[in-house]
Parts: structure tokens; sequence; C-alpha cells
């Protein structure tokens, strides 16, 4: 039996899930983390003690599904439990963006259930999308994104990832269905604070978001991880550590590589600072492409591609916010940040414009 939540693991599970001797640990000190960071898993840090002469790590991050079965089943329409463990069992060592090194992996296709056994980053600086990105690291994180994308760009790789989908499957377009039931909750929570002619798009955008998945038919592919956000990344604190790791891999698609770039600097970046470097982002990821030898695709094209992605990265927040698990203070904000950023993206670039009348 899996366990659900920080409070069900022990000495024993956790040595069997680590490959340990049963009684090699002596004691284990859970502590829950990720409160109003994460809205569809809860995260604990996980103290080892062991007992003479026994190894093992001192601490790990342990990931397991949403308490909220609301949550969950947003996480089950989207299978993204499944992917991310698939994901650290079978893509990870392949991936040129540096994630967590994973010590366990499971999942129960039938309950959903899983586990995440991570190695604890807590040494190195965790971003805070709540305060929002600095300029130097915006285009730290953009670069990196840049490297990764080319290196899965048009890849025939991508076809050996079945597991991972396409930008406009049937997956993406069931789950984004959900959009409709989450936006009358979104504006129920968070419809004060949202303009006129936001809701009238929003309500627009409702209508049209399954059908926008259809553009990605026609554009170049890359993977591309799917939350690029900054409450995932953590940038190196040491010489001996990567300059950026990232995690939370449950969304990662096969899609266009503006997928991320719109949703990390749409809703990371505060819009006095988008503004201000949003160009200089674009040409540093496009420039980036080209150098390491991605043909095609003109700046005109990523452009065009980043405007599109504004617009329909509107769903982040609001099916996060309507049917995420925003239970805390941190959440709630975050959830309207998110929104609040997006909102300014869309407008400064009409993004609305890429709707049908």
């Amino acid at each position: 039996m899996y366990p659900r939540s920080p409070a069900d693991l022990t000495a024993s599970n956790m040595a069997q899930a680590l490959s340990l001797d049963p009684s090699s640990i002596s004691s284990i000190e859970t502590e829950v983390i990720g409160q109003g960071v994460g809205i569809l898993c809860q995260l604990a840090r996980v103290k080892l003690a062991y007992r003479e002469n026994a190894r093992g790590p001192k601490s790990v991050v342990a990931k397991f599904p949403a308490a909220i079965e609301q949550t969950r089943g947003l996480a089950r329409q989207f299978k993204f439990y499944e992917r991310e463990v698939n994901f650290y069992k079978l893509l990870a060592k392949d991936v040129s963006l540096p994630s967590p090194r994973c010590l366990h992996a499971s999942h129960d296709l039938l309950s959903d259930d899983f586990l995440l056994l991570l190695e604890d980053l807590g040494d190195r600086r965790l971003g805070d999308q709540l305060k929002g990105s600095s300029a130097e690291d915006a285009f730290a994180a953009i670069r990196q994104l840049a490297s990764f994308h080319a290196e899965w760009w048009d890849s025939p790789k991508l076809k050996t990832i079945d597991w991972v989908p396409l930008g406009e499957s049937d997956l993406n377009k069931g789950g984004l269905a959900l959009y409709s039931i989450a936006w009358p909750l979104y504006l129920q929570q968070f419809g004060s604070d949202l303009p006129d002619d936001m809701r009238r798009i929003g309500e627009r955008l409702s209508d049209q978001i399954v059908g926008m998945l259809d553009r990605f038919q026609d554009r170049p592919r890359t993977l591309c991880h799917g939350d690029y956000r900054l409450d995932n990344f953590f940038f190196g604190a040491r010489p001996e550590h990567d300059a950026l790791t990232v995690v939370d891999w449950q969304i990662a698609i096969r899609s266009t590589g503006t997928y991320d770039v719109g949703y990390f600097v749409s809703q990371s970046v505060p819009p006095s600072l988008r503004r201000e470097i949003e160009l200089e982002l674009l040409r540093a990821y496009h420039d980036r492409l080209v150098e390491l030898g991605v043909k095609n695709y003109s700046f005109g094209d990523c452009i065009d591609d980043y405007r599109w992605t504004l617009m329909f990265c509107l769903c982040y927040p609001v099916i996060g916010g309507g049917l995420g698990d925003v239970a805390n203070e941190r959440g709630v904000a975050l959830a309207k940040a998110m929104a609040d950023r997006c909102v300014s993206a869309i407008r400064d670039w009409k993004a609305f414009e890429v709707l049908k009348p």
C-alpha cells in the first residue's frame, strides 16, 4: 500500500523504498514543505537517522498525490503523476536540463497513487514566484531552456517518448475541457480582481481553448517542461552545484518551445520588469536556438508563437485557481499574481486577437 501523505511514512517503508536493510533506519523526521508552492501534490522533507555502520541519504524530498480529491481528479485527467514517474524512470538521464537525482519512483496505474523520493535540494536557492524573477535569473532560465529545447527540436527522439503527450493530443484536449468547469469557480474566488474586458476574453477562451491546441500540429516540436516557473527552480549556491536545477516534470509535453517561454515570462516575471526585458529575453532564446543548430525558425516565427502562447497560458491560473488546492494564504496570492501578470501580458501584446470573433 502506498503512503498517501507525510504522516504515512515510516522507517520501514522508507527503507523498502530506498532498498535498504529494514533495520538500518533508526528513525525518520518529516517536515511538510511546499505549501502554497505546488498545488497538485503534497511534499515533505524526510530526515533519516541510521543505526551504527548503516549508510544512506541524510534527507530526501518525498512527493505524494494531492490530499484533495478534486485536485487528484485533475491530475488523473492529465495523467500528471504517471508522467512524472515515467520521466524520472525513463527520461531524466537523457535530458540536459538538470533535475534532482531520483532515489525511488513508483506509480500504481489503477489507483493513481505514487511515491517519489528525490534528492534534497535544500542547499540551493529556491526561486520565489510570488516575489517574481530578477532580470539575472530570468536570462539564466531562458538560456538554459533554449539549450534544452534545441537538443530536442524536431528530433526523431520525440517519437520514442509517446507517453509524453503531443500538444494537440486527445489527452490534452480532454484535460483542457476542464477550463469551462474551472472558469466559473475561478470567477467566484478571484473574479472581483479581473477587469471586465478580461472577463469577456476569459469567457471566449472557454469556448475556444480546446480548438487552439490544433495549432500545434503545424509548428515545430520539442520536449517542453510544461510547468516552467520560478517556484520550480533551484539556483546553485556552491561551485559544485548546477547553475539551475528544475523540478516538477508532471506536465512535460511535446510541443512548441514557446509553450515554456510564454508561461515563464508571463507568469514569473513582474510586469514592469517583463516590459523592460521581454524582447531581449525572446531574442536571447531565439539566438541560442540558432546557435545550437535550429533552422527554418525565424525570430518572427518565435514572436508569433509567443503571442499565441500568452493567450493560451491564461488556462494555468484559471484551472489551477479554480480546481487546484489553493487552501492557504500563499497559494491564493500566487494564483492571483499569475493571473494578474498573464492578463497584463495578454493586454500588452493584444494576444486576445488570436481568438476567433
